[in-house]
């Protein structure tokens, strides 16, 4: 994700959600980062990017519509030549291919541009050593969201069937949920895929009705992420966490599912540094999609 300054935001993910703090890193090209560690079983890395400099090119995202908050996804990839190739393949075109010098075998980084084949999103995509090793520990702490997994990141758009398959020709993704019915109560529909591995799943959501809260978003921000959801250990010690740092949530719902319970919540961008951030418990694994 990209913010303002990173102190405040390192603050909010430590304090709130648990996460812990891997280092800090500066780049030539115009920013400042640091790597965080996420609680539970995903074995993912965080990264939050803030600018260094008034050139650095992270200013015009901070007064997008985009930002703050997720800024791009980075994946390991096989080559980047490779790569390039399926993007190529799509019709769209590779922004920024940099390979190692010396490397035959497709080593470096490619980018998927946001307006240019990205689907409002900025994509990475790097082939080599993993850039960051992500340290898997448990968070004990009460006084968190008590994070267990990432569960997916949802991408607003029109078609949820298109851009689901997208996920697959393009990332090798796999359809696991397809929500059943109209979704005129919810004001969506969705189509989830997971990516290869299984760390990650991504959600296509797409408005069910004209006052959708999702064909609200299209008309302001377009195609892009909505938001992330986390699943967590005990929802009352996540509600109790988010009180106890002055931290309002809504939409609170919860449910019953082939006999087993589940609930959620969301907290507004406000208070997360620019993400809409969605918190699930589920009684039993599977439940809750």
């Amino acid at each position: 994700m990209a913010v303002p300054e990173l102190d405040p935001q390192i603050a909010i993910m430590e304090q709130l959600f648990g996460f812990r703090f891997g280092g800090k890193f500066e780049n030539d090209e115009g920013y400042f980062g640091v790597n965080m560690e996420i609680p539970g079983r995903s074995n993912l890395g965080w990264e939050i990017l803030a600018p260094r400099g008034a050139d650095s090119y992270l200013h015009r995202f901070l007064a997008g519509p985009g930002g703050p908050g997720l800024h791009h996804v980075a994946l390991q990839v096989e080559s980047t030549n490779q790569a390039a190739e399926v993007i190529r393949a799509e019709g769209m075109e590779p922004w920024g291919h940099r390979t190692e010098a010396g490397s035959d075998d497709g080593r470096g980084v490619i980018y998927l541009h946001p307006r240019s084949g990205g689907r409002g999103f900025l994509w990475q995509m790097y082939a080599g050593d993993p850039w960051h090793t992500a340290a898997p520990f448990e968070d004990e702490r009460t006084d968190t969201l008590g994070i267990v997994a990432v569960n997916h990141l949802a991408h607003a758009t029109r078609d949820r069937d298109e851009m689901a398959t997208w996920y697959e020709r393009v990332f090798g993704a796999q359809t696991v949920w397809r929500s059943p019915g109209d979704g005129q109560d919810s004001g969506f529909r969705t189509r989830v895929v997971e990516a290869q591995g299984g760390q990650l799943r991504f959600e296509a959501i797409e408005p069910s009705r004209p006052d959708s809260f999702i064909e609200k978003f299209l008309d302001t921000r377009g195609e892009t992420m909505h938001h992330v959801t986390f699943e967590v250990r005990d929802f009352a010690q996540a509600l109790g966490a988010c009180q106890t740092h002055n931290v309002p949530v809504f939409g609170e719902r919860s449910g019953v599912r082939e006999g087993a319970k589940w609930s959620e919540a969301f907290i507004h961008p406000r208070h997360t540094g620019g993400m809409l951030v969605q918190f699930f418990w589920q009684e039993r694994p599977g439940i809750w999609i």
